[in-house]
């Protein structure tokens, strides 16, 4: 069935029937055409530390694994059509343990390692890693193994492949698997032609069988074809070929390893062997967890099925234990089988039954068929599969290394990538996992310890909303330089704390005022806090205030800062929600000390915007002037009142607010107007409805208005005034127009 016809027929609640029942066996017979081959290479290259003696050993180890694993998951379905199979990735964990325990000196006799014993401790850590994995899927715990970085997961997948790729070298010449790659350069002499061009034969079918058709597996056409390759070579050319699995052992399924783990436990030596166990124990959950989740991602965009990680987790513990009791190699859950099962026609928990049925039925029936297998033919399917373990993730990074931009990240995640693989090659799993997990930390450490400041600016590029009048606006000029304000960005923690606190020291001695915007700041923890605490008596000692922007008390940062004693030192009224506030609250303390005030109310004369009105003049226009008198917070207009008249601020101050969409009522102040200055006058000009709140500011506000009826009326009697008038509007905007382009500049 084509993809398209199988999502067509997805998902509906399945009935049995004769037709649901046929898709489930055809789904799982599919499944195991990919599995039983794949099975039989991975036991392979699991048992190779043991000698050409345990191949076949290794190959029932694969199929067991395949038939306890679909079992469990039968009776525990995690995902829609869910399989479980013997995984590259675990695979080679398992193997590199086994190698690990060969060597072990406790497990040397006169005759050399005790392989009885080494299987017993094996399957002792692979039902260690079942029973973490079943904790794991519990307690949520898994979760945790996204936070892995994804270099450390590609290098381990790419070092995993270059172990296949090394591994097969021997069975693809000609020679019994288990050999190293330096044995096998020492006895060049024992290669077998035919063998090598089994392998290629088989490696080329498998990649050149889905361009062909994907109605068969390309695995099982690949040892189809490296089987009548082996035994035409050997009966038709008379050439030497290379080893077969040879006979299966008898297998009884009964839980014999299960017992011997029981009899092992007793060992006086086991405290000191559970020190060893453990690790690779919870490498080997971390490992196949990992691949089990994400293998279910993948199978359910095509199954169109969702899967429940913490069942993925507890059912593929359940499997590797029940596994190990049997003599199994380690299972996980598989997209690729998955997806054969569910286009075959396989809907439900029986799909998979079957899956199991029919491996049990391979290795009942087909022990003798498995038995002639070459070797070299499997060992063409280990390089199909160690090629397609070569991650796509790496292979996009090396491409963009001939693009511009960026090449030092990309150079340092690939050193992280090539250190991770060499590392699982030439070393062992444990030390690959930590070395690649350190470099990540110490490239995540270095690339957070940027600078803490993007930017510092002054107060004379960088001014508040406030709309001063233009005799504030000569008085603060020169004495803006003495505000400073450090914009802070990313995360302010123990790696950046000290640099935060050398631009702090660098600030000019001539600065009253040191403003610490937190707008881009991520996060903040202890050593943060503790700087902001030093910064704050170092200003004190300099006679410098220190003021927060985009803190508030009532919110996580601010509660945060206090319960860490910032409050002692910087006091809260010094804590302000934006940076306007923050700068306006400054250049109000700059004119206080320079005992500026504006007069408690400005005569129409003296307003700015009539400043060069003639007498004669200046009584046309006060004929014309209304008078407002009004409260702190009283509303002198709102969004989408008519604009109908232009005000001119003779006390106090108006604050300009914009009203803010979304779920909580929000409002944003875009200006505060100060005596002298006019406002409205847009809406005046262009006759539009307003376009936001007005609101005195102040215990008694008086304002004077212009209507636009008295305006125009103005304009075409006396045009001469009318002018002036203009001529005084358009030197105010302009200037204010400065002032928001210097804003606009600082934010760049």
């Amino acid at each position: 069935m084509a993809i398209e016809e199988a999502r067509a027929a997805a998902s509906a609640p399945w009935h049995p029937s004769f037709r649901s029942i046929s898709g489930d066996l055809a789904g799982g017979f599919a499944a195991a055409l990919i599995a039983i081959p794949q099975a039989m290479s991975l036991g392979l290259l699991a048992f190779a530390a043991l000698g050409p003696e345990y191949a076949s050993a290794g190959v029932v180890a694969g199929l067991v694994a395949s038939v306890a694993g679909n079992l469990v998951a039968a009776a525990v379905p995690a995902a829609r059509c869910q399989i479980l199979t013997a995984r590259a990735s675990t695979t080679v964990v398992f193997a590199a343990l086994i190698a690990v325990l060969v060597e072990h000196p406790l497990l040397q006799t006169a005759q050399g390692p005790a392989i009885p014993q080494v299987l017993t401790l094996a399957f002792m850590v692979l039902f260690l890693a079942g029973v973490l994995q079943i904790i794991f899927g519990l307690t949520g715990v898994g979760r945790a193994i996204k936070f892995v970085p994804y270099p450390v997961i590609a290098g381990f997948m790419n070092g995993i492949a270059l172990i296949i790729l090394v591994s097969q070298v021997g069975p693809a010449l000609g020679m019994e698997a288990g050999r190293s790659l330096a044995e096998v350069l020492s006895d060049l002499g024992a290669i077998q032609p035919a063998s090598i061009l089994v392998t290629v034969a088989v490696v080329t079918t498998v990649f050149v069988t889905p361009r062909v058709t994907r109605r068969i597996s390309p695995m099982l056409c690949g040892l189809i074809v490296g089987v009548t390759l082996h035994y035409g070579a050997a009966l038709l050319l008379f050439v030497p070929v290379g080893p077969v699995v040879g006979p299966l052992p008898p297998f009884d399924f009964q839980p014999h390893e299960m017992s011997h783990m029981f009899d092992f436990a007793w060992n006086e030596d086991m405290g000191l062997w559970l020190r060893v166990l453990l690790p690779h124990a919870l490498l080997l959950a971390a490992v196949a967890s990992l691949d089990g989740l994400l293998a279910s991602v993948i199978g359910d965009a095509v199954t169109h099925g969702q899967h429940d990680s913490r069942r993925v987790l507890t059912g593929q513990g359940a499997a590797n234990a029940l596994g190990a009791a049997f003599g199994a190699i380690p299972t996980v859950a598989s997209a690729h089988t998955r997806i054969a099962n569910y286009l075959g026609g396989g809907r439900s928990p029986l799909s998979t039954l079957s899956h199991a049925v029919f491996v049990l039925a391979a290795m009942a029936v087909l022990g003798p068929l498995v038995a002639a297998v070459p070797v070299a033919a499997l060992a063409g399917l280990m390089i199909y599969i160690g090629f397609t373990l070569v991650d796509r993730w790496t292979r996009d990074l090396a491409r963009r290394l001939r693009e511009e931009g960026h090449r030092g990240e990309l150079i340092l995640n690939l050193a992280i990538v090539a250190a991770v693989a060499l590392s699982l090659l030439l070393l062992n799993m444990i030390m690959a996992f930590a070395l690649g997990l350190a470099a990540a930390i110490v490239l995540l450490l270095v690339k957070l310890s940027g600078s803490p400041v993007a930017r510092t600016l002054d107060g004379s590029v960088r001014s508040s909303l406030k709309v001063r009048s233009p005799d504030a606006r000569a008085v603060l000029r020169p004495l803006a330089k003495q505000i400073r304000i450090l914009e802070l960005q990313g995360e302010l923690f123990f790696g950046t704390a000290d640099r935060l606190q050398a631009q702090v020291e660098s600030v000019p001695e001539s600065a009253r005022f040191l403003i610490l915007d937190f707008r881009r700041v991520n996060q903040i923890d202890a050593t943060g806090a503790r700087v902001l605490e030093v910064i704050g008596h170092l200003a004190a000692r300099r006679r410098m205030t220190v003021a927060l922007s985009e803190v508030r008390e009532d919110e996580p940062r601010g509660r945060y800062l206090r319960a860490l004693g910032i409050a002692a030192v910087i006091r809260p009224e010094l804590w302000f929600p934006d940076l306007d506030r923050a700068l306006e609250w400054a250049e109000d303390r700059l004119l206080e000390r320079e005992r500026f005030e504006d007069a408690p109310e400005i005569a129409p004369r003296e307003l700015p915007l009539f400043s060069g009105l003639s007498e004669e003049e200046m009584a046309t226009i006060a004929g014309v002037l209304e008078r407002h008198e009004l409260g702190h917070g009283d509303v002198v207009f709102n969004e989408g009142d008519e604009g109908d008249r232009l005000f001119v601020i003779a006390r106090g101050a108006v604050s300009i607010k914009v009203q803010l969409g979304g779920e909580t009522a929000r409002a944003r102040r875009l200006a505060t107007f100060t005596p002298g200055v006019f406002f409205g006058e847009m809406s005046l000009l262009e006759g539009q409805r307003r376009s936001a709140d007005a609101f005195a500011k102040g215990e008694r506000v008086v304002l004077y208005s212009l209507s636009a009826r008295h305006f125009a009326g103005l304009v075409q009697q006396h045009p001469r005034l009318g002018l002036k008038i203009y001529q005084a509007m358009t030197r105010e905007l302009v200037a204010r127009l400065r002032v928001t382009t210097g804003a606009l500049r600082a934010l760049e």
